[in-house]
């Protein structure tokens, strides 16, 4: 093969072999650290938060909790800007600098942003247990956000606009995510000194906290990560995505400073059509042809293509209806108990609570230094979630009908802090186990193998020259389907063993030590081809068949086999 084919083989075999190294290097990373604080600090007010949400809800279920509703006011503060906020910014510390091959430009202010927002949050908690000091501290902590979020961004734009890395259309959704932020500390801030009259957890604060910042990042890491393992993206959809986005985020701002309906519903649109122009660009429904080579697919890294469809399927569920009720509450401009809790919870636990559970076993562990997932993966986290998420929904629509919510909604509550405790010891046990326990698997394909070798990457070919005589080997790619073995011509007339095999179509295979022997048909009619590179794209993989092969196989061979 050429050289280049070569490299980008030994660079695929070399990617392959570090996934069964039975150690992991740990990764000279000073971010980790920060983000291992974030992590620990999200984690804690997001318990603190769907502890009094609980305690909130059964209060209103008629649940007596001894509590009053004073200290609750704090429960969508720790969410937003405790749980949501300071996840992503942590993550994000460490993540970015790997997307753009560098280091967070200053770790210092780093470390001040991660102060300033914890700081914020602890305000925020003391606010609402101390009411009558609120809007001191409410204006305080709304004050160390907006500082916080400005040098998260700062950092942010100087990663995102370095010329390294790929994937360069998620730059923009990165970028947007993070000047989101200081847009909705900044409205916070507006709301706390009574310079606008906007409520701080109205459906257009609610948008661009859950989808101009947070969405925009998960948009980002979704097209990446899902485009890296499973589907390629599409380039132009991504860039639409970046569009709507950023339209949706400065109008739904723009509806925040000046309160009109029409600007809000206009934003809200925009999100919704955001949204679908990033489930296209993803491919959602496309995922069963993973982007790995299949032959070095394990049965783990099947696993983790469908443990990640099940959650992106699920938030993306959740996303769409929960933006369609956003749409309704704005355009209604109602009060209805049932649109708005539902509303909230489906982005904020539905989609981003998703997200974080198939994403996090994946991206965590290398950016924590520790190995990838190779087993503790468990679909109980995601289906706890949307259990709670389901009753806490069906226990508002009964507002539809009755005065009050109904006590077994209360349950919803307890099944989501469930939800997070199995989470937190899935992760805690992802790549604990010992390699050894990863069994080959054969790759599903739509027709079997008679001999045994659909999953096996190469063959080597012994061709006869047709002006020499002499006799060469060449190692190629193969895909086999009912005893016919297919072969591409990397450069067409122009490869050199192919000119041999057509002077002299018998040939001798070898794969998998196996020998077989074979007669040789020329394949050029456009839909047979097109057929057959279909097939090796099955196989190989769509992004590695792009790399080894481009756009070039205008042809192709058929091998009629028997066993030698």
């Amino acid at each position: 093969m050429p050289k280049t084919e070569d490299a980008t083989k030994t660079s695929e075999e070399h990617s392959t072999t570090s996934l069964s190294q039975p150690i992991v290097r740990q990764l000279e990373h000073p971010e980790r650290r920060l983000t291992l604080l974030f992590i620990a600090s999200s984690g804690l007010f997001a318990g603190v938060g769907t502890i009094l949400g609980t305690f909130m809800l059964a209060a209103l279920s008629g649940v007596p909790t001894g509590f009053g509703l004073t200290l609750f006011s704090a429960h969508p503060y720790l969410q937003i800007y405790g749980f949501i906020a300071e996840f992503v910014v942590g993550v994000a510390y460490s993540l970015l600098p790997r997307f753009k091959v560098g280091r967070v430009p200053s770790l210092g202010l780093a470390y001040i942003t991660y102060l300033l927002l914890t700081s914020a949050n602890i305000l925020f908690l003391v606010s609402a247990a101390l009411s009558s000091y609120s809007v001191i501290f409410g204006s305080t902590a709304a004050l160390l956000i907006l500082a916080g979020s400005a040098a998260f961004a700062s950092q942010v734009f100087s990663l995102a606009l370095r010329p390294r890395g790929g994937f360069l259309e998620t730059n923009p959704l990165i970028m947007l995510s993070s000047l989101s932020l200081v847009l909705l500390s900044f409205a916070l801030l507006l709301e706390e000194v009574g310079s606008i009259t906007m409520d701080e957890f109205s459906p257009q604060m609610i948008f661009l906290a859950l989808l101009g910042f947070a969405g925009s990042m998960i948009y980002s890491v979704e097209i990446r990560s899902v485009s890296f393992r499973q589907s390629d993206y599409r380039k132009r959809m991504a860039r639409l995505t970046s569009a709507f986005q950023a339209c949706a985020v400065a109008v739904i701002f723009l509806s925040i400073l000046l309160p009109l309906s029409f600007l809000a519903i206009a934003g809200a649109t925009l999100f919704l059509i955001g949204s679908l122009s990033m489930i296209f660009t993803i491919k959602i429904f496309e995922f069963s042809r993973p982007l790995m080579y299949r032959p070095a697919m394990t049965r783990m890294h099947f696993s983790i293509l469908r443990y990640n469809e099940v959650g992106i399927l699920s938030g993306s569920v959740w996303l769409l209806f929960g933006i369609i009720l956003g749409i309704a509450l704005i355009a209604t401009n109602s009060s209805i108990f049932f649109i708005r809790d539902s509303f909230i919870h489906s982005i904020a636990i539905g989609f981003i609570g998703s997200t974080i559970i198939v994403f996090a076993p994946m991206l965590l562990p290398g950016l924590l230094g520790k190995r990838a997932p190779v087993s503790g993966l468990s679909y109980g986290p995601i289906a706890l979630l949307n259990a709670g998420i389901i009753l806490r929904i069906v226990g508002d629509s009964t507002l539809l009908s009755h005065s009050t919510l109904p006590i077994w909604e209360s349950i919803s509550g307890p099944l989501i802090i469930g939800a997070m405790i199995w989470f937190l010891i899935v992760l805690h046990d992802v790549g604990r186990h010992p390699r050894s326990r990863i069994i080959e698997a054969k790759a599903p394909t739509e027709h079997g193998s008679d001999f045994g070798i659909s999953n096996v990457r190469d063959a080597t070919i012994t061709v006869i020259s047709g002006k020499t005589g002499k006799k060469s080997t060449v190692s190629v790619w193969f895909v086999e389907e009912a005893h016919i073995i297919y072969l591409i011509p990397m450069h067409g007339r122009k490869t050199k063993w192919y000119l041999s095999v057509l002077s002299n179509p018998h040939i001798q295979l070898e794969i998998n030590r196996g020998i077989f022997f074979g007669e040789v048909k020329e394949i050029i009619e456009k839909k047979q081809v097109e057929k057959v590179i279909r097939l090796f794209k099955d196989k190989y993989g769509e992004r590695v068949y792009r790399n080894f092969y481009g756009d070039q196989p205008d042809r192709a061979l058929m091998v009629t086999i028997s066993e030698g």
